[in-house]
């Protein structure tokens, strides 16, 4: 007896032979399938509002990361802000700014370091110290057209009436660590409110000296217990809260005290509540290394720019907060850089979401302080610490029509891995198309794009100055499995910036092709191939849990071999086996036959 293959299903082997047609020839064909895919392979991006935080491209308008960017308008890239550095008025360093305040007595902002008190001359763009400057300051409020300076709990507080000097209160209570104005229980006046490290918190309605009609500060009121400081003082609709290292305390108009937040007796931080800013319809605050969001009196909700997006590999310490009516502003240090981040909780058609964007990159300049300041109805500016010196840039909610607004020289945002029909796949890409405005000579865009392989991020055209829909062909293909695109945008102008509104990688993606066995095999009955014997072994491979192996006798394979290519790996194909009957001529009887269909696969046993 002649066989043509052997299988080997479970534990069992057999041989068997294959039906034969009239030519003489056998029931046996391998079968080259291909599965679907990107015929064209194409990457296609048109909005980027999204915001950063999303490794594999899933949600149309959002994108790995970027820096210097601005993607909050609507189905934009431009650049975002250029970063104007303050220094004193003789060119010499400040120090590094601790807080931020907008003087409404003299229509100026003022910026407080740990020893001096500076006000901004927007003339020469610089700062002046003012006279007689406190040292150890920790924190600038102003409370009825006066400013008040707390010195970190080591001395008396200052304050000033004139925005030009300032003086030591002879008042009893004199040390504090924070400051918050706010109307008293009744709403009949209001006061300020002063905290002292670790737990002490009073209140005064003028706390000038005594003979500027200062008024004397009341007893304390102890917020929790002396093992963790006060970080902050704020209010949650109109009700005042204390932010410790601990937790939240509520201090109620009857003097009571209500701890919120109880859990972070356990995640224990000195970030705990040390920045604070309110926003639309809640308070947000940093919440060890992320952002909490208070919406009531005790509804909490983790949050911020890091916070609840894909591993992009980065996390970071908050380092300020602040707001204005359209947007968050949060300062991250994330290690080697700062990148304050820009984003606004937005309704889109799946619900509600966060969406944040790398919009100042401050790079190693340290950090402790945001502000946004309006210094006129039509200049609105965001303040920060940079370095040992003060920083701001231009806001606008028209940035590309704005003539007053500045660009920063080049930014770049990195949209989310392509992984095509499949990540495994070979993909081949070759040319690009973008829509742009705005590109001329020394003001562009350049691809670049990062395999997966990779660890930065090379260029793949040369600068596109030509706008509207242009296709620019690679410097040279890129082949793949998957491939992060970036857009580089620069500009030698700071009034202008290259807009990009469309983008998409044109290439070709190779699938692995299937390839199948298709056999009929004769039953009969002999004791070698007896009907029930062959159909129930085949029918055992239906539902082997275990991989079939083929072996084809008629080129020398064995399923007991142990060189590469003695067989293959194969499982049966879902509906087969089949039993089928093969006529032949009249003069002979029709046979009894069962087809199969083997899918090969690829495995090894090493």
């Amino acid at each position: 007896m002649t066989y043509d293959h052997e299988l080997k299903i479970g534990s069992e082997t057999k041989r068997l032979s294959l039906a034969q047609r009239e030519d003489g020839t056998k029931y046996y064909s391998v079968i080259e399938e291909t599965p679907q895919y990107r015929n064209p392979l194409r990457f296609i991006q048109e909005n980027w509002i999204g915001g950063h935080g999303q490794v594999d491209f899933r949600i149309p308008d959002k994108y790995f990361e970027g820096q210097s960017i601005d993607t909050t308008v609507d189905g934009k890239v431009i650049l975002g802000p250029e970063i104007i550095e303050v220094k004193e008025n003789d060119a010499s360093n400040i120090e590094a700014p601790v807080a931020f305040a907008w003087y409404p007595a003299v229509s100026n902002l003022y910026c407080a370091t740990g020893t001096k008190v500076y006000v901004f001359d927007a003339t020469n763009v610089n700062l002046v110290a003012m006279n007689a400057s406190p040292a150890n300051i920790s924190d600038l409020k102003i409370h009825n057209l006066v400013m008040y300076a707390a010195r970190s709990n080591v001395g008396a507080y200052q304050w000033s009436s004139n925005g030009t000097d300032f003086q030591a209160t002879d008042l009893v209570a004199n040390t504090f660590n924070k400051f918050m104005t706010s109307p008293n229980a009744a709403g009949t006046a209001t006061v300020l409110w002063g905290s002292t490290n670790p737990n002490q918190l009073r209140s005064t309605t003028d706390g000038q000296s005594v003979a500027n009609g200062g008024s004397a500060w009341t007893s304390p009121a102890y917020i929790g217990d002396t093992a963790d400081n006060i970080n902050n003082l704020f209010l949650v609709n109109d009700k005042l809260m204390v932010g410790k290292s601990d937790g939240l305390w509520h201090y109620d108009s009857d003097g009571g005290t209500h701890q919120l937040m109880s859990d972070l007796r356990i995640s224990r931080s000195t970030d705990n509540f040390k920045y604070i800013t309110d926003w639309q319809a809640g308070v947000y605050f940093s919440l060890l290394r992320s952002m909490g969001e208070i919406t009531s009196y005790n509804s909490y909700e983790p949050m911020g720019p890091l916070y609840g997006i894909d591993d992009i590999g980065k996390v970071g310490d908050i380092v300020g907060v602040t707001a204005d009516k359209d947007n968050l502003f949060i300062a991250v240090d994330e290690g080697t850089n700062t990148i304050i981040y820009k984003g606004r909780e937005r309704r889109t058609p799946d619900g509600l979401r966060w969406e944040f964007c790398p919009f100042v990159f401050l790079g190693t300049k340290a950090c402790a302080t945001i502000s946004i300041v309006q210094h006129s109805s039509t200049d609105r500016r965001l303040w920060f610490g940079y370095g040992v010196n003060a920083a701001f840039v231009r806001l606008s909610d028209n940035p590309t029509a704005d003539t007053n607004y500045r660009f920063c020289a080049n930014g770049w945002a990195r949209m989310s891995y392509d992984l095509g029909t499949n990540l495994y796949w070979d993909k081949l890409y070759q040319s690009i198309i973008t829509q742009t405005i705005n590109c001329v000579a020394n003001q562009d865009v350049i691809v670049s794009a990062r395999k997966d392989t990779e660890t930065t991020a090379n260029a793949i055209t040369n600068a596109i100055i030509s706008n509207g829909m242009t296709m620019t062909n690679l410097i040279s293909p890129i082949n793949c499995n998957r491939v992060q695109f970036q857009l580089n945008l620069r500009t030698a102008t700071n009034t202008k910036t290259p807009e990009v509104s469309y983008f998409e990688a044109r290439g070709t993606e190779r699938p692995e092709t299937i390839r199948i066995h298709e056999a009929v095999y004769l039953l009969g009955d002999e004791p070698t191939r007896r009907t029930e014997t062959i159909r129930t072994f085949l029918r055992g491979g239906r539902t082997s849990k275990t991989l079939i192996k083929f072996a084809d006798l008629r080129y020398g394979d064995k399923t007991a071999g142990t060189s590469s290519g003695d067989y293959v790996w194969t499982v049966m194909e879902p509906g087969y086996p089949q039993e089928i009957e093969l006529t032949h001529t009249k003069s002979k009887q029709p046979e009894m036959g069962v087809k199969v269909r083997l899918r090969e696969v690829n495995y090894t046993i090493s």
